[in-house]
């Protein structure tokens, strides 16, 4: 393999095919609501990016139950991960939260796994996920919303929060050991393919287990739309994402887990990259054999990089 895939990583570790069953519950952010922004990110939908659940108006006991029916059929799965998906998945008190979180948990189940924002990741919530986990004999993954490291990028899409708050969230979630997993899109017109290269160190510096890489789409009726519209950017085509793509996988930890190459569009997108997820697949790994490099390739500048290429070899010589 090219890079570390999500789908043998779970079947070694629960012993089975293992699909994540996605929830809807929550429906509002810190950035939609005035508590940090109005309005949204710029590029999110009216459904918090869960457009693709099926079962979003039901409640959460129920979008599991009929979630894990399908996938059996489906996917053949026998293992399953409650993923609360939409909008921030932690911003409630903790007396709602754990009630939710607990009506997941079914038969068959062997890990919560939230999404949210890192400014919404108060170590009280860490505090009850470890709780749940241990009551309930399951683990726990959390994934936050990074999107970019680029600090002015992260303004113009109206993130509400910066770099600093994704490591401190990271940290938090270390604390209690949940597997960490962070949310990137790699093709943000203002972004350049040397943010996404700093990107990948950042994330191998915090020691994320796991990375989900998105593509920009754009969907009507977003403020993002209306830029596009007007023709205040450009956006990269698919040719430009697989770049990014590659590069950012070589300079990433090899030991960490790629829970998605690529974003799915909705259908109502007005544009996207236009990839399906094994197109995408398909290319990155061409592009890699290309050049002769897999994830991790380019993973040499950690722990003394500079130091350790003149002096290690050196340094082992002198001790023999």
């Amino acid at each position: 393999m090219k890079y570390k895939e999500l789908a043998p990583y779970l079947r070694k570790k629960y012993g089975g095919r293992t699909q994540r069953i996605s929830i809807s519950s929550f429906k509002t952010c810190p950035n939609r609501d005035g508590i940090v922004g109005v309005g949204g990110c710029t590029f999110c939908d009216e459904t918090g990016s869960g457009f693709a659940n099926r079962f979003r108006n039901m409640d959460v006991r129920t979008q599991m139950i009929e979630g894990i029916k399908r996938a059996k059929i489906r996917y053949h799965a026998t293992r399953f991960i409650a993923y609360f998906q939409s909008f921030t998945n932690t911003y409630a008190p903790l007396s709602e939260l754990e009630k939710l979180y607990n009506s997941a948990i079914v038969d068959g189940v062997v890990a919560l796994d939230i999404s949210t924002r890192p400014d919404a990741f108060p170590c009280e919530i860490a505090k009850l996920l470890k709780k749940i986990s241990t009551e309930r004999k399951i683990d726990v993954f959390v994934e936050f919303g990074l999107e970019s490291i680029n600090e002015n990028t992260l303004v113009s899409v109206n993130r509400g929060h910066s770099v600093a708050e994704f490591i401190d969230a990271v940290f938090c979630a270390k604390r209690y050991d949940f597997e960490t997993i962070a949310h990137v899109i790699l093709d943000f017109p203002s972004d350049t393919i040397y943010d996404e290269i700093a990107c990948a160190k950042l994330l191998s510096s915090v020691k994320v287990n796991g990375v989900k890489m998105h593509s920009l789409y754009i969907v009507a009726n977003t403020p993002i739309a209306n830029d596009y519209i007007e023709k205040r950017f450009k956006p990269y085509n698919s040719d430009e994402y697989i770049q990014r793509a590659v590069e950012f996988l070589t300079h990433l930890d090899p030991k960490i887990v790629i829970h998605r190459l690529i974003s799915t569009a909705p259908k109502n997108a007005i544009w996207s990259v236009n990839m399906s997820t094994s197109e995408a697949k398909q290319r990155v790994e061409k592009e890699m054999d290309r050049i002769g490099k897999a994830q991790g390739s380019d993973f040499n500048y950690l722990n003394g990089a500079s130091w350790r290429k003149k002096f290690s070899k050196s340094q082992e010589r002198s001790t023999w």
